[in-house]
């Protein structure tokens, strides 16, 4: 089995565990080629978008984008929340806040008042908040682990990251989403195949 037909199996494993996950609507394949170009429109965006006055960068595409394979996936509010949180704040020191998912101990942290809430589901400790003044606040997008692709055989090294809206706008187009492709969320999911004599394995 050559490298190519190795990489082409382990998309097949990937898509088809993808196609029965609730919430995922579809899946493109990202060309090689493709790579440079969200790396770039990344960088950009690290560069233009201020959020309440927070440098923004997103430090996951790259993990995933080193990976061997990429799978562009759009998924509806149906896909599960990941248990851990993908947008962390940060100055030179550590974490100033957090995007918190998990209903609740949302509840529980708007009862504490070293809490304070942007939007629904971001949070800031004003006790690190006062420790940060006068630094700049780092706003991350982190890669996270994808659980519906751990333990496949012939898989590994699974990774993923949501993108920035240009990315988003992009890969729509680029995927031929259409307009519905706007309307729902966009993870980047990159992963490496195994050995070639585990992948043979597999298709036995």
């Amino acid at each position: 089995m050559s490298e190519h037909e190795s990489g082409m199996q382990a998309f097949d494993v990937v898509i088809g565990r993808l196609s029965n996950t609730p919430g995922v609507v579809a899946c493109w394949i990202l060309p090689d080629e493709e790579r440079e170009s969200l790396r770039q429109l990344e960088l950009e965006s690290n560069h233009s978008t201020m959020f309440h006055g927070m440098e923004v960068v997103n430090e996951g595409i790259e993990d995933v984008l080193e990976r061997g394979r990429v799978v562009v996936m759009l998924h509806s509010p149906l896909l599960r929340h990941p248990s851990e949180p993908i947008v962390l704040i940060c100055d030179e020191e550590g974490i100033v806040g957090e995007e918190v998912w998990d209903t609740g101990r949302r509840e529980q942290l708007s009862r504490d008042p070293n809490v304070i809430f942007l939007g629904n589901n971001l949070i800031l400790r004003r006790d690190a908040l006062l420790r940060s003044r006068g630094r700049i606040l780092k706003l991350t997008f982190r890669s996270l682990k994808f659980p519906e692709l751990e333990g496949l055989r012939g898989v590994r090294d699974v990774v993923s990251v949501t993108v920035g809206s240009q990315s988003h706008r992009y890969l729509v187009k680029k995927a031929g989403w259409g307009v519905y492709g706007q309307e729902f969320g966009i993870v980047l999911i990159g992963f490496n195949a195994s050995s070639r004599e585990d992948l043979a394995g597999h298709a036995k």
